[in-house]
């Protein structure tokens, strides 16, 4: 006897061969792909070869390859080397073909892992140069000798480029006469009054009287 052929599946169900393909790939599987997709694209990056412009401190420009598996640590120590400079006294400086924005990396981040166009190689600026203020020059004084009470003397220490006016305070205390009675004269015969908007160098003076209108 004739055996009957088996009927074919209904046509809205997928044979079991077409199931098996058309199965949703788990999230594990899919990850799994991706990472090796990541790898194997990480892999090609950083194997092949990397052309750029260096730019150096002197605004020379030279053409470079290099391996996308070198650091960026160890392009900064054989450029200077190729170029005799100090590598301690140079950073690199990497721009990408898009933007020319620098590039942020860490010493041993991987030339091919970036994308970098021009590197420049720049000279460090000295911390100390840039945060140390200015070292402050210390003001400039002299003995000022001041006559008071005809016959008494005293030596003030002041500064000779500050207006007479600004020393006056400091001549009262050494001499105990009062800012409101005290005349300052270039000498004790003619009586010149000075002008105190004028300094001791101006006057070229290092000697004065001060005369207590009081008294």
């Amino acid at each position: 006897r004739r055996m009957k052929a088996r009927a074919p599946p209904p046509p809205n169900q997928p044979s079991a061969a077409s199931r098996t393909h058309s199965e949703p790939k788990s999230p594990a599987e899919t990850a799994v792909i991706s990472d090796q997709n990541l790898v194997s694209m990480k892999e090609n990056m950083i194997n092949r070869s990397v052309d750029f412009t260096v730019i150096l401190p002197s605004g020379v420009e030279q053409k470079s390859t290099v391996q996308g598996s070198k650091a960026v640590m160890d392009l900064l120590v054989d450029l200077c080397s190729q170029y005799h400079l100090n590598p301690s006294q140079h950073n690199l400086e990497l721009k990408s073909a898009g933007t020319q924005q620098p590039l942020s990396y860490k010493p041993n981040t991987l030339i091919g892992a970036l994308d970098v166009q021009t590197v420049l190689l720049k000279e460090k600026v000295p911390e100390e140069k840039t945060k140390r203020p200015l070292p402050r020059v210390p003001e400039k004084s002299v003995r000022l000798v001041v006559n008071y009470l005809k016959t008494q003397k005293a030596v003030v220490r002041v500064s000779p480029e500050v207006p007479l006016q600004s020393i006056i305070p400091a001549i009262c205390e050494k001499c105990e006469v009062s800012q409101e009675h005290i005349v300052l004269l270039r000498d004790g015969i003619t009586g010149e009054e000075l002008e105190l908007t004028k300094s001791l160098e101006e006057l070229g003076i290092k000697e004065l009287y001060a005369w207590d209108r009081k008294r």
